[in-house]
């Protein structure tokens, strides 16, 4: 298949899973605004922290699957028997790896949250019903991995856009019978439930159209499968840096949950921005697995040029707006309780514009098999960004959380722009 054929299909499948981003994008921006209105701002932020807690935690204690499955899936999908394996095989280990970051999240968050968060409301309930609920989230990441692999964009269309949708309607129920904290995290963690019997059923239908055998007895996996998703998941665990919601959990735990429900709001809003490029980054890792298993180095390095400076032009028209009109914008969606969240939001658009444009970074090394480049990336901007968090947050608020946020953005594109030419370099020779 010559490039341009590739880059087509790209374009294609862009279209259709920026469709999906942009509708789900509305409802879940619908979602963070209808909570952060009928909330206020420090209740709002003490949700925030409770939701980020639990993440933050799956991330750590929960194996990282969907990146190993979309790799292995790319080298084995003209077999279906074995592709049929490792997705199931794939799902399993997800859910059990989720169920064991459940159970240590709950018995940390009976015994030791309300120390650690002493603020009028107490959250371990809070933490304790959406970590139960969260257990299948990895499971989702998994069944949206195998999909793109496949092509098959239209069912992920389908799918996000059902569930986001769902969830606003759970969480406005929510609000309308009361604004108990309790109330809400349920309709939230019912939303994830509800979105992966979606998820499941749309996969197995994928499955019997493709004639793929469903076999829930067969564990075997590739030899080289545990042995990246390790790699890549001690990788995510020092990449805690580039979590979205660590900003909003340590600005709750230092200067409190009203900074925090303020940097909520202006990540809520910048994540406009990453919606441009997620679409992108989802298609672009089992297109760039497959140009390095057949050798296209080159073209491998034409697609990302072309990409990035599509998605950088977009990128920057949509962050101009956000940036000269950041106060009305945050007015205008979570009302002038918000206003301080503004200069966050300023910072916070120059950081995703710099994201956006290193947004093959991490799929271009992982399919050149360096999965230990991003050990060593994740680490060195793990120290820049906590080593600055700290002193920047009782400094600034929120707003040194957003300026932490910037540096970390810089520190990926400079040190990931070096390793990928070394990685690429030594696979040339």
């Amino acid at each position: 298949m010559g490039i341009l054929e590739i880059q087509n299909r790209i374009i294609k499948n862009f279209k259709i899973l920026g469709l999906t981003k942009v509708l789900s994008g509305i409802a879940s921006a619908l979602t963070i605004f209808l909570l952060a209105r009928k909330l206020g701002v420090e209740k709002f932020g003490i949700l925030s922290i409770s939701i980020a807690f639990v993440e933050v935690l799956n991330i750590i204690l929960s194996l990282r699957i969907w990146e190993a499955t979309t790799k292995f899936l790319g080298d084995i999908k003209e077999n279906k028997e074995s592709s049929s394996n490792l997705i199931i095989n794939s799902i399993t280990l997800a859910i059990k790896s989720s169920a064991f970051a459940c159970l240590i999240i709950c018995f940390f968050s009976y015994n030791y949250s309300s120390l650690i968060f002493n603020y009028q409301i107490d959250i371990t309930k809070i933490i304790i019903i959406y970590s139960l609920f969260y257990v299948v989230f990895t499971a989702n990441e998994v069944i949206d991995s195998s999909l793109r692999t496949f092509n098959s964009y239209k069912r992920i269309l389908f799918n996000n856009v059902t569930s986001n949708f769902l969830r606003l309607i759970l969480v406005f129920i929510a609000l309308s019978l009361s604004d108990d904290l309790i109330t809400i995290v349920s309709a939230l963690g019912l939303s994830i439930l509800i979105s992966f019997f979606i998820k499941t059923w749309s996969l197995l239908r994928f499955m019997q159209n493709s004639n793929m055998p469903i076999n829930f007895i067969n564990k075997n996996y590739p030899s080289t499968f545990m042995t990246y998703v390790f790699s890549t998941h001690f990788s995510n665990i020092i990449n805690l840096a580039n979590e979205k919601n660590l900003g909003v959990l340590l600005v709750g735990y230092i200067v409190g949950p009203f900074y925090a429900g303020l940097f909520k709001a202006a990540r809520s809003i910048v994540k406009i921005i990453r919606r441009i490029m997620d679409p992108l980054l989802d298609i672009a890792f089992p297109e760039f697995v497959s140009l390095v298993n057949e050798g296209r180095l080159n073209d491998l390095i034409r697609l990302i040029g072309k990409s990035t400076k599509i998605l950088g032009l977009i990128s920057l028209a949509v962050g101009a707006v956000l940036f000269v009109l950041s106060e009305e914008i945050i007015t205008l969606f979570f009302g002038v309780k918000y206003i301080a969240a503004h200069t966050a939001l300023s910072l916070l658009v120059i950081a995703s514009l710099i994201n956006n444009i290193s947004y093959w970074i991490t799929p271009a090394i992982l399919a050149l098999g360096k999965p230990r480049y991003l050990l060593i990336i994740s680490s060195f901007v793990s120290v820049i960004y906590i080593a600055t968090l700290y002193p920047l947050v009782i400094n600034f608020n929120h707003d040194g959380a957003a300026l932490s946020g910037l540096l970390r953005a810089f520190s990926v594109f400079l040190v990931g722009i070096i390793l990928f030419r070394i990685a690429l370099k030594k696979k040339i020779t």
